[in-house]
């Protein structure tokens, strides 16, 4: 009968090799690798009861580093890392929106000129750029802030106004909620649109794109 001796040290690396697999099944994934936070892209029932559509033929261009816009900012220093898909959600509901706030609206999927604009009618074109996603996390709260700068043109692709807009969404123990951090930023991403939406329609009412009044 043969007895072999057990080394000490390699019993101690087995041991921790099988705590550190415990601790990764405890945690999980996220705190390791972080979040991949992907909000529903879809506007609330509440935007359909405020916003009501206006008389007024219209086009939307979103550049393409608006659809592809991503943030990592985990919001504070113990917070587990995130990536906030922002662009995919937002540029959905961005026409949405636009179809619940004008009664002829159009979609450009590539930059127009003013020769198409002219061609189609398009007296207006308005183009959309992020210019700052803000996340803040603590134990007890978790908010999100998005600003974008709206710009509005003529058929001839001259600026008539410039804009920007801030959405934000704060709520308390997020994480622990169904739906968490995605519902947050769905809102975020709502509230912003819901005041880009209201100074356009704003502007429209009051003549500021025709010089009538001042914005």
């Amino acid at each position: 009968m043969h007895f072999r001796k057990t080394n000490g040290s390699n019993l101690t690396s087995k041991l921790v090799c099988v705590l550190a697999g415990l601790i990764f099944l405890q945690v999980g994934c996220a705190s390791i690798f972080g979040w991949d936070i992907h909000a529903p892209g879809i506007l609330s029932e509440s935007f359909s009861q405020t916003v009501q559509p206006i008389h007024q033929r219209i086009a939307l261009y979103l550049p393409q580093d608006l659809l592809t816009y991503q943030s990592k900012d985990r919001g504070g220093r113990t917070a587990d890392p995130q990536t906030y898909h922002v662009g995919e959600a937002l540029g959905p509901m961005l026409l949405e929106a636009f179809q619940a706030g004008f009664d002829e609206f159009v979609f450009m999927e590539v930059e127009p000129t003013a020769a198409v604009l002219k061609q189609y009618g398009i007296p207006y074109l308005v183009t959309i750029r992020i210019k700052s996603f803000k996340n803040r996390v603590t134990w007890g709260t978790h908010a999100i802030t998005l600003t974008t700068e709206t710009v509005v043109l003529d058929s001839d692709l001259k600026p008539l106004g410039r804009f920007k807009a801030t959405g934000t969404s704060d709520a308390r123990k997020v994480f622990a909620k169904k739906g968490g951090p995605q519902v947050n930023l769905n809102a975020a991403l709502e509230n912003n649109i819901l005041a880009i939406i209201q100074y356009l329609q704003d502007s429209r009412t009051k003549g500021v794109w025709e010089g009538k009044s001042q914005p």
